[in-house]
């Protein structure tokens, strides 16, 4: 984004989306979990009473805040001369897998000693006299060190400071064996690198299309990427299969439906340097808010969406058990919905507005031939907002991977699907600050962005601006938007139906 065009908008925009006090919190959650060991009539133990405890709910949000700076961590570069790998959970469905198997772990661990809910993994109660801080401190760390061995020193200090906090003793100890229980159990299930997983490189090992409406590599980051290339074999967590709740293809090239898309994006979706824009300073903010694209120190978008579920955990008062259900739900749901639209995304392949408003005319694209609809005209230089390429020089990019449906779109639906079912409502106000307008992040001019944090008045607000933003960045089209929300739904309540169990019959199983 250039300097000029960033200081006109921060000046109209600080004022407006500047920080208001959010609504008081809601009362606690009435199903924090009791004590299910104690003796009708009789006080539970002080450690099973923890399990409903707005204390051991802290813990939880402490290790799912290490687990988000992991993810951050993790997409960024390290500084030269340094041996730490990065990478390793490299890009959205890879992290939204990552914390689904952390979340499930600690899930497991702390179910095993409230024995509240069937197992996930099958395995068996605690010992009564179990601590759930111990257990878990330990699920969380032998997960964490799974997935993110490059970070395993930092794992371990928290773990160390965690359990220092602990009385020592057999309820610790015996609190410490369930978590390393649930993290075997778990991993067992989901090996941290999936044999299935694969990247593929454009012209090396991936071929795409030159036909019109066909995906190809974005031509202003020209980034030969074909990331989670192959997705859709990986096991899923909750569904039967990635084909469950596939959505059906995207509209023709040379219908109004696409016509009405193309115009959109066009009109909304263009740098505001380079190519013209309708769209406004907060549809700006909007757009780059929630945009979380792998850029280092941002991460990916299944971090943004863990950020709100635990802003909102928190104002809601769960206790511990519930706030780890709560977050495992959340981070079952965008898994399987990752599953769900990168298969769809890779069978489709369509292409992304740069590709498709640049060769929109007959006689441009590789192939010449136009997208064959006549209300639609070609911009041959026509470049996006972008995806944000934050805390670098890079350019802003279209992401590496095809159009439809959006997992932004998506992953969003899914994330707030799960807090409607959760919670039992829409009606929840939060405010939220984005790590992109954190007052520390900085565009690729080097400019720090300032401090925001922005209101919602409900659920389905947030939900539809998510969907939104995709579109005021330039990188999807309304029809992926729509598509990918609907998704998102249908796999939330599938998984907020069926519970925290495992398929009775999974379609494919990852090996280590």
């Amino acid at each position: 984004m250039q300097p000029l065009f960033r200081r006109t908008l921060c000046a109209v925009l600080v004022a407006a989306l500047a920080w208001h006090a959010p609504a008081a919190p809601a009362q606690p959650d009435a199903r924090a979990v009791a004590a299910p060991h104690a003796q009708p009539g009789a006080d539970p133990p002080s450690h099973l009473k923890q399990l409903g405890s707005l204390g051991l709910a802290l813990h939880v949000r402490h290790w799912s805040e290490t687990a988000l700076r992991a993810n951050a961590l993790d997409h960024t570069p390290p500084p030269p001369g340094s041996a730490r790998a990065y990478r390793e959970q490299y890009g959205p469905a890879r992290s939204a897998r990552a914390l689904a198997i952390f979340h499930l772990a600690l899930y497991e661990a702390l179910n095993a000693i409230a024995r509240a809910y069937p197992s996930y993994t099958g395995m068996h109660p605690a010992p009564a006299s179990s601590a759930p801080d111990a257990a878990l401190a330990r699920a969380a760390r032998d997960t964490l060190m799974a997935l993110y061995p490059a970070q395993a020193p930092t794992f371990e200090l928290v773990y160390e400071r965690s359990m220092a906090r602990v009385q020592a003793g057999r309820t610790r100890d015996n609190g410490a064996e369930t978590g390393r229980r649930a993290a075997a159990a778990v991993l067992a299930l989901y090996p941290p690198r999936t044999a299935t997983y694969e990247d593929r490189t454009v012209g090396v090992d991936f071929f795409p299309s030159n036909a019109p409406g066909k995906w190809r590599p974005d031509p202003v980051s020209r980034d030969p990427l074909a990331l989670a290339a192959v997705w859709q074999p990986v096991r899923p967590f909750v569904l039967p299969s990635a084909l469950a709740f596939r959505p059906g293809p995207p509209p023709a090239l040379t219908g109004s439906d696409y016509a009405a898309a193309f115009g959109e994006v066009r009109q909304l979706g263009g740098d505001g340097v380079t190519t013209p824009t309708r769209r406004t300073p907060a549809q700006t903010v909007a757009g780059i808010f929630w945009s979380y694209d792998g850029s280092p120190r941002i991460g990916t978008a299944p971090r943004l969406y863990n950020q709100i579920a635990l802003e909102i955990g928190e104002r809601r008062g769960l206790g511990g058990m519930q706030m780890a259900r709560m977050l495992a739900l959340v981070n079952v749901a965008l898994a399987d919905t990752c599953l769900t639209v990168w298969g769809a995304k890779y069978t489709e392949q369509f292409w992304r507005p740069v590709t498709g408003i640049r060769e929109a005319s007959a006689g441009s694209g590789p192939s010449g031939l136009g997208d064959g609809n006549p209300a639609t005209r070609g911009v041959p230089q026509w470049t996006p907002l972008g995806a944000q390429a934050s805390n670098t020089s890079d350019p802003d990019f279209t992401p590496p991977f095809p159009s439809y449906p959006s997992g932004h779109a998506s992953l969003g639906s899914a994330l707030f699907q799960t807090l409607r079912r959760f919670y039992g409502t829409d009606a929840i106000a939060f405010s939220f600050m984005s790590d992109e307008f954190n007052g520390i992040t900085r565009d690729n001019n080097g400019q720090v962005r300032p401090r925001l944090v922005r209101s919602f008045a409900s659920l389905s607000q947030a939900e539809e601006e998510n969907g939104q933003s995709r579109i005021y960045l330039g990188v999807h089209w309304q029809f992926d938007k729509r598509a990918g929300s609907e998704v998102g739904r249908r796999v939330a309540n599938y998984v907020y139906d069926r519970g925290l169990l495992a398929p009775s019959a999974p379609a494919a199983a990852d090996k280590p």
